[in-house]
């Protein structure tokens, strides 16, 4: 019989390369062990290396973007998009409704915080909901995300003071919105590389879709039903529009509670390969060592908030870039109606000229997106900051009491402008890859909300300081916070791609 234990030895120690077939020579129940002239072997099962903060090579790149089902999941997106941010974007008509009935007493400065925390509350909960995303799965974030709005909506419509809208319809009502709001901006780029800003666009777009329907159908609503039972209609619409939207938000990578079970079975898997059974207790005449030693490593434990992205100056700039962006980004669209009736249009002529302007961001969030696939995502923000700053600068500043000037300056404003929506995300996409899209897109949102409670308030402490009447200083300020932000872009360009002309 051959023998079954091939081994090399020097003249010192035997060789650990060894075959063994143990079974065909040995008794049975007997123990792999190693000479005792041979140090204890440490078996040590290793873990995978942690990601690196950027990931421009993303492992999950050679994902093919042709997926059918894809489409299925921006359709999801376009309908959560539509519902989160349509009802964020249209607490303009509960306000007008709280003024005018239910509560009367309260100032416009107490109910305006009601917004105001539903907005910034979706955004700067951000950081968190995006990592709870990544770990749990798109899915599960968006299903609780849409539990969380059903729940807060129905005990606003049985709220009867102010702190309790804020608390309800403001806090609450933002967080399950970021919940939601992450895995449908960041889940269509799991999908698509090629077409990834196309169909990121068509997903996001359906924010402006949204805005145009929700607002006048609550405001029929409240017509028809009253107050309280539009707010339960509403969220009996969240929760009937949402849930199935949800259970379609299918993702291709492993969530971080998947990657924890997958590990789990390696670490398993390679602690029975080092448990060998059936080899000599002797070899030669000498003893062997009892038993081997397996050490673990101790398991990395997910950090609760990573921010380890921002140590990376790429994404460091993309993040100010969507703050200072921020800053001057809403001012148009809170000050435009009144700075239309100021200067001789109809209150009828101002709200068309909003629908212009909405109307045109939802057709820019598509448009733009589709081009950032041909001409580079970087490339298309810097076009949309920059166009943005312009048109503030050069149209809006001299518009003066022209109806057909302020048309222009809506529709160049709301097409570039509403494009900067579409392309951050897929910005994100290509510096850091797609494992940690809505971690990395919720810390750019961060940003993104401390630009907005920055640029809005002090655009109107500016225009305050007139009377509300010179509208110049505000437009300079919402333009140049902007042109900033297009200096950064300009920056980020050249870091990435030193070719002017180069697709980045």
């Amino acid at each position: 019989m051959n023998n079954p234990i091939k081994a090399e030895q020097d003249e010192h120690t035997p060789s650990m390369d060894m075959e063994l077939k143990a079974d065909d020579i040995l008794p049975h129940g007997a123990t792999l062990t190693f000479p005792a002239i041979i140090d204890p072997v440490t078996l040590v099962a290793s873990e995978e290396p942690n990601e690196p903060a950027l990931d421009r090579h993303n492992e999950h790149d050679h994902l093919e973007d042709e997926q059918p089902f894809g489409w299925v999941v921006v359709a999801a997106a376009f309908f959560v998009q539509a519902v989160v941010v349509g009802t964020v974007n249209g607490y303009g008509v509960y306000q007008d409704r709280y003024i005018k009935h239910e509560y009367s007493t309260a100032s416009t400065f107490e109910l305006s915080w009601i917004g105001t925390l539903n907005v910034v509350g979706m955004d700067m909960s951000g950081p968190i909901t995006g990592q709870f995303a990544d770990h749990f799965g798109y899915r599960m974030s968006a299903f609780l995300g849409a539990l969380i709005m059903g729940a807060s909506l129905l005990a606003t419509s049985f709220s009867t003071k102010v702190w309790q809208l804020c608390i309800f319809q403001g806090i609450l009502y933002g967080f399950g919105a970021s919940l939601a709001f992450f895995p449908s901006l960041s889940l269509p780029s799991q999908w698509f590389k090629r077409r990834r800003g196309f169909a990121t666009g068509i997903a996001v777009a359906g924010g402006g879709f949204g805005g145009l329907c929700i607002s006048p159908a609550t405001t029929a609503l409240f017509d028809a039903i009253g107050y309280r039972w539009t707010v339960r209609t509403m969220a009996l619409i969240h929760l009937a529009v949402l849930i199935p939207s949800s259970v379609l938000f299918k993702g291709r990578i492993e969530s971080g509670v998947q990657k924890a079970k997958r590990l789990k079975h390696e670490r398993a898997d390679r602690e029975a390969v080092a448990q060998v059974k059936g080899l000599p207790t002797q070899m030669e005449g000498k003893e062997l060592v009892s038993q081997t030693t397996l050490v673990e490593p101790k398991e990395q434990k997910p950090k609760r908030l990573d921010f380890t992205a921002l140590k990376e100056k790429e994404f460091l700039i993309l993040f100010f870039i969507g703050l200072t962006v921020a800053m001057g980004y809403f001012n148009p669209y809170y000050f435009f109606p009144t700075y239309a009736q100021n200067h001789g249009t109809s209150t009828s002529t101002a709200s068309l000229l909003i629908g212009v302007l909405n109307g045109s961001s939802a057709v820019g969030r598509v448009t733009m997106g589709l081009a950032s696939d041909y001409i580079g995502d970087i490339n298309t923000l810097l076009i949309s900051s920059g166009v943005s700053a312009l048109s503030i600068l050069v149209v809006w500043m001299f518009a003066s009491t022209s109806v057909a000037v302020m048309a222009v300056f809506c529709v160049l404003y709301g097409f570039f402008s509403g494009s900067f929506v579409a392309i951050i995300p897929t910005v994100a996409a290509h510096l850091c890859g797609i494992s940690r899209l809505a971690s990395v897109t919720g810390i750019i949102y961060g940003g993104i909300a401390i630009g907005t409670l920055i640029g809005s308030p002090v655009g109107g402490a500016i225009l305050d300081t007139s009377g509300g009447l010179d509208y110049k200083p505000l437009q300079l300020w919402a333009g140049l916070v902007m042109v900033v932000g297009t200096i950064l872009t300009v920056v980020l360009k050249f870091m990435m791609n030193r070719n002017i002309f180069g697709r980045v």
